[in-house]
């Protein structure tokens, strides 16, 4: 039987510039991987390609059972796919109910759920109800009348959160859940994905910078560098894995007394940046 998510022989490039050399990786279902690797590993793109956001040059991506290569990402979203980015994409203009709400109509149109009268202008009582519960489930409820651009930074990617869910995906895609946030926020979104994959059985696949919530959320982490894989496996494996601190402190620094796991740690908080 083959994983949930199968990606083979995956590359991409631009012009000359090879980000993606042949990755590849499975993801079983319910499970948590973590993207993790310095500054242009290529984790961006790798999650931009396995999403529809642009189009890979090579190898094939399967979901479920079905062959996705060369679905749009809206059509993604369709097949079961949830997304966030490093960026919070909300309405700026909407407000913070009708950003969710926007969402349910959409998942409910698609699905043949019911939406309500179709001479109606305003968004259904079941709609609503269903947009608010899913808001209070982050705490945001009680900022449901509010322009979505007046939260704040760590409200706008609990907002983007919901919207997700909104859609009822069966795989989450997070691409830097907790970047640019304080260690409160951090610690609280970090909560809220275990929670959320807890109750709702999701399959995760996250990159995150931040090691802390990697490893306190991952089942599994795989390593990238320079568009490959360095290497894959639980937690303990590959924080005590050579090749991923050599990838994170040099070679010179390896087998000192500062490339323990630990040192991993404190390398790959502070040289985690939005690239490739």
């Amino acid at each position: 039987m083959s994983a949930f998510l199968q990606v083979d022989d995956v590359r991409k490039s631009y012009g000359a510039i090879e980000v993606l050399r042949g990755v590849s990786l499975s993801v079983e279902k319910a499970e948590v991987l973590a993207i993790i690797g310095p500054n242009g590993a290529g984790k961006t793109t790798m999650f931009r390609v396995m999403t529809g956001e642009v189009p890979s040059n090579g190898g094939s991506i399967r979901f479920d059972g079905k062959d996705v290569t060369h679905l749009p990402a809206h059509q993604r979203v369709r097949e079961g796919f949830g997304r966030t980015f490093q960026v919070a994409r909300v309405f700026p203009d909407f407000s913070v109910l009708d950003n969710v709400v926007v969402a349910v109509e959409a998942r409910r149109r698609h699905r043949g759920e019911p939406l309500g009268s179709r001479w109606r202008c305003a968004p259904s009582d079941d709609v609503r109800q269903e947009a608010m519960a899913l808001l209070a489930d982050v705490t945001l409820a009680g900022l449901a009348d509010h322009d979505a651009r007046f939260l704040s930074h760590g409200d706008k990617k609990r907002l983007e959160f919901v919207i997700a869910l909104a859609g009822r995906p069966s795989i989450l895609m997070l691409d830097e859940p907790t970047a640019g946030m304080s260690p409160s926020d951090r610690a609280e979104i970090a909560q809220l994905v275990a929670r959320t994959q807890r109750e709702r059985g999701i399959t995760v696949v996250m990159t995150e910078h931040d090691m802390d919530v990697v490893f306190g959320l991952a089942n599994r982490i795989m390593v990238m560098n320079y568009g490959e894989v360095v290497a894959t496996g639980t937690v303990d494996e590959v924080r005590n894995n050579p090749k991923v601190r050599e990838v994170y402190l040099g070679k010179e620094m390896v087998g000192n007394e500062m490339a323990g796991g630990d040192a991993v740690a404190r390398a790959a908080a502070e040289s985690e940046q939005p690239h490739v």
